[in-house]
């Protein structure tokens, strides 16, 4: 799979998770964002769940804020 397949999966599986909270707009544009800062990793494996994390962790986050 390579980067663009692993974002859309990322940005379907958030959306069916936090949809309901945040548009998938939105989502987009975190997990694009977080994965384009892994793109010097030379160990590209973990970039997808350290990503779905990151992303998860930040929008739960700024959900709870509001």
């Amino acid at each position: 799979m390579d980067d663009q397949d692993q974002i859309e999966h990322l940005v379907i599986d958030l959306t069916r998770e936090l949809g309901e909270h945040v548009s998938s707009e939105t989502i987009r544009l975190e997990v694009t964002g977080v994965y384009d800062g892994f793109n010097s990793a030379k160990i590209r494996q973990y970039v997808p769940v350290l990503t779905r994390k990151i992303v998860r962790e930040h929008l739960i986050a700024r959900h709870e804020e509001r």
